[in-house]
């Protein structure tokens, strides 16, 4: 397979993938040595026009081995001109096995090109090159990849540790396949914590503005006493983790995470979260809940947690997650947060015996409890 002669091109009409073009330099320039390329990837930092000019002559080599197939995207101007979009490949190192790998330029992103470009190189490779999965990986924390790699039709398997290598660094990372048969569309919903609020309190994402009030939640004597064996962050390190991991609980339709915020002043108040949905129909999920110090015994908490409920039992169509059951535990004995579940209509269903680990060692009771769609009443 020649270059650039052999290099097809692969297009839906708006969007086109060609082999790179020494007129590519200034846009791959500009493209890596943005921000966000360089926070993510491998890119050499600094980079220089020389690193563009031999990034595009390299392209040769690897088409010619049949290592890499590499594309330039370009998005077609319409009346105008058309403009470098950045760039994609897949390459295979092992029989039957593709690894792809994209970056957009700046100016594309948000708009739809890449999901489009990733369709586009994978229908081509499975078609010529024999593969039967496409493996895509990112450094865990980058968003913007995961949100193109779902809604491209990747199955999102989950963490890697200390894997990929960013500039001889391992990196956790975030991994998902591609099969040659599967669909390329999204396999779950997108759980995002979309902006609730009422006249007590905001439900909102959680951001890295909340660190300070969060771990001082979480490492709280109260928090700990009672939660203090679930693995919530307790460290900077830890917070930041949690912060990029929410990101594959929304992609695999599995969680969904918001702060309670004070209306006032948007200070971080709690948390409340919704987890464990069913993986078949999404009809049942648990949710969990905490907060501050300082927030406790101000009702809060109960505002919170019935924002998130009517989310939860609002139908799709409206915008909600159409679920019909919400269930919790609540350790024995932890008074406040049973009171909080049957102030919101929670009824109790049963209770777990010596099952629920406490940090001083003990083994207590879990009392479970359950409210469907129509016993819930709307705040």
């Amino acid at each position: 397979m020649t270059w650039p002669d052999g290099v097809p091109v692969l297009t839906d009409g708006r969007v086109i993938l060609r082999a790179h073009r020494r007129e590519d330099l200034e846009g791959v320039y500009e493209q890596c040595t943005d921000p966000e390329t360089q926070r993510w990837t491998s890119v050499p930092v600094p980079y220089s026009r020389d690193d563009a000019a031999e990034f595009i002559a390299g392209r040769r080599d690897a088409w010619e081995s049949g290592r890499r197939w590499s594309f330039a995207i370009e998005t077609d101007g319409g009346s105008g001109p058309s403009r470098f979009g950045g760039s994609i490949s897949v390459g295979s190192e092992q029989r039957g096995v593709g690894e792809i790998a994209f970056g957009a330029h700046p100016a594309v992103r948000g708009k739809g090109v890449m999901t489009t470009a990733v369709r586009l190189i994978s229908d081509w490779a499975f078609g010529v090159a024999d593969l039967r999965v496409i493996v895509w990986q990112a450094t865990e924390g980058n968003a913007a990849s995961l949100r193109v790699a779902w809604k491209a039709g990747f199955t999102i398997e989950g963490t890697t540790r200390a894997m990929p290598t960013q500039r001889g660094e391992p990196r956790d990372g975030w991994r998902g396949t591609l099969l040659a048969s599967d669909s390329r569309e999204p396999k779950t919903r997108w759980l995002e914590p979309v902006v609730l609020e009422d006249d007590r309190v905001r439900l909102r994402k959680l951001c890295y503005d909340d660190q300070q009030r969060f771990l001082e939640t979480t490492n709280d004597p109260q928090t700990l006493h009672w939660l203090g064996n679930i693995g919530f962050p307790r460290d900077a390190g830890a917070f930041l983790r949690h912060h990029h991991t929410r990101g594959l609980g929304s992609a695999t339709g599995s969680a969904v995470e918001w702060a309670i915020a004070d209306l006032e002043d948007d200070r971080y108040l709690g948390t409340v979260n919704l987890f464990g949905f069913h993986s078949l129909d999404y009809k049942s999920a648990e949710v969990g809940y905490r907060t501050h110090p300082d927030a406790r015994g101000r009702g809060v908490l109960k505002a919170g947690l019935r924002l998130a409920l009517a989310h939860a039992f609002g139908s799709e169509r409206d915008g909600g997650l159409g679920l019909e059951r919400v269930s919790l535990g609540a350790a024995d004995a932890n008074s406040a947060s049973q009171g909080v579940a049957r102030a919101c209509g929670f009824t109790e269903t049963g209770r777990d015996r010596r099952c629920y680990d406490l940090p001083d060692g003990r083994v207590v009771d879990l009392i479970r409890f359950d409210l469907l769609r129509s016993e819930f009443r709307s705040p």
